[in-house]
């Protein structure tokens, strides 16, 4: 029996700290929360929030085994609570608009929910959202405590850098929040926002002007605290801190991304599907390799909007994470696929770049490596943009996506194909290693090939595998 290993990243709530255990999830609860925290779970706060599809299910263990559940500073367990595993964690950088906003949104609500139920949040990161299935649940059932008459939202600061300012840069002035994001765990800052945002919709905007303008003016004024706790001594009606809550989900359900209109999304299936006699014949390649592997959770790179993901799903494999550096495809993903429960989850990410591990000691946030767990990966149409796109080594790039899943489907885009020819017009050809024969060989090297298939049209040759 393998001991419970905490993950690394959950060491800053001294409170509870998260384990792998096996194939569970379990939140080790410490002696200073253990009566608090029981007194939540026994209230059945946190099963309503789960039946209303914003909270992770939880469940207590009872007469658990409390040996290895030490925490971070060297506590003992008091209890042990287990939750559903998320079949991929990521975060807010890698969101496109539409997945930031439902994720606020269904933060709100949760806020709304519980606070009529005489329950609070305690603070309102953004990474404290999951989307499981498609949908966007809260996953930190210790931030979750009674409410105090009286008291101020103190979470308020936070959900306005993590959620609020980034949804504003892009719908106010038409930036991509995701690089920004990306620099700063703690979200953006008002400085920043503001030095950004158009005056005009500053002071336009009821919801501007109070979350943005006024609140940014106390925070760089220093009238608010860092740590997001309101310091007055006026007590905070609780009727007045339901109405913050829903004119704030007002205001978010209201914005729009400004880089694309609602219009172009809704043709935009039909603007990126593909029309050449190809595609069929990859869509039936790759849901073969679904039917013959049934990958539980696979990851779809440079999956586009999902056609291809939906061609494995079909057949039998589980659930897709679609990793692409295309927002706009991303963006498409989410709305056709996500919104009609499709089991498939998009996520930003650039092959050449991928998410590293940030935060202390690199721990807090995993990189792509540190979540490399998919059971098969599909990688269409990609290695030309990483090697001569990118410069990276051709054996070094096959051999990155084979180090991803013990199977998959590669395909290898040649030099004679129009997409190649266009990227090597610009710049010289320093890739005498990059051809069909080679590419076999390294698949060939540490894989078993199950199937392939080459396009007399263009020579593109798709390669189906499994690692030895």
């Amino acid at each position: 029996m393998t001991a419970p290993v905490r993950d690394p990243g959950s060491f800053r709530d001294p409170n509870a700290y998260v384990f792998a255990d096996g194939e569970r999830i379990v939140r080790a609860v410490m002696p200073a929360a253990h009566e608090a925290f029981g007194d939540v779970y026994d209230s059945g706060i946190l099963g309503e929030l789960h039946d209303k599809g914003l909270m992770i299910g939880c469940e207590r263990i009872e007469n658990g085994d409390l040996d290895g559940y030490t925490g971070a500073r060297g506590e003992s367990a008091a209890a042990l609570y287990s939750h559903p595993r998320v079949p991929f964690l990521s975060y807010p950088y890698e969101w496109v608009f539409s997945q930031l906003k439902d994720a606020a949104l269904a933060h709100l609500d949760l806020q709304i929910a519980a606070l009529a139920k005489g329950f609070v949040l305690s603070d309102a990161t953004a990474y404290n959202m999951q989307f499981m299935d498609g949908k966007p649940v809260h996953i930190d059932v210790m931030s979750v405590r009674r409410y105090k008459d009286g008291e101020h939202w103190d979470g308020y600061n936070q959900f306005c850098r993590q959620f609020v300012l980034p949804l504003l840069i892009e719908a106010w002035a038409g930036v991509s929040f995701q690089p920004m994001y990306r620099g700063s765990l703690n979200g953006i800052s008002f400085e920043d926002a503001m030095s950004i945002l158009p005056k005009r919709k500053l002071f336009t905007s009821l919801g501007g002007f109070m979350h943005v303008y006024l609140h940014g003016k106390a925070v760089l004024s220093n009238t608010s605290s860092p740590d997001d706790k309101h310091k007055t001594t006026a007590p905070l009606p609780k009727a007045r801190y339901e109405a913050i809550l829903k004119q704030l989900r007002n205001f978010v359900a209201d914005l729009k991304s400004a880089k694309r209109p609602d219009s172009y999304w809704k043709e935009y299936a039909a603007k990126n599907s593909y029309s050449e006699p190809m595609r069929d014949v990859k869509l039936d390649f790759v849901g073969r390799w679904g039917e013959t592997f049934k990958p539980a959770t696979f990851w779809d790179i440079g999956g586009n909007t999902g056609d291809f993901s939906m061609a494995a799903i079909g057949k039998g494999a589980g659930r897709a994470v679609i990793l692409d550096a295309d927002l706009d495809s991303l963006e498409g993903a989410y709305r056709l696929r996500t919104r009609k429960g499709d089991p498939v989850l998009p996520v930003m990410m650039n092959m050449n770049d991928p998410t590293p591990a940030l935060g202390w000691r690199q721990t807090e946030r995993k990189g792509l490596a540190e979540r490399a767990d998919a059971d098969g990966i599909i990688a269409l149409a990609v290695i030309h943009h990483m090697v001569i796109g990118g410069n990276l080594p051709f054996q070094e790039a096959v051999d990155w996506l084979m180090d991803l899943a013990p199977c998959g489907i590669i395909e290898f885009v040649p030099k004679r194909d129009p997409m190649v020819k266009q990227l090597l017009a610009v710049r010289e050809d320093i890739f005498p290693d990059y051809t069909t024969e080679r590419f076999r060989e390294i698949i060939s090297s540490r894989a078993t090939i199950v199937d392939e298939h080459e396009f007399d049209e263009n020579g593109r040759l798709l390669v189906s595998y499994k690692t030895k």
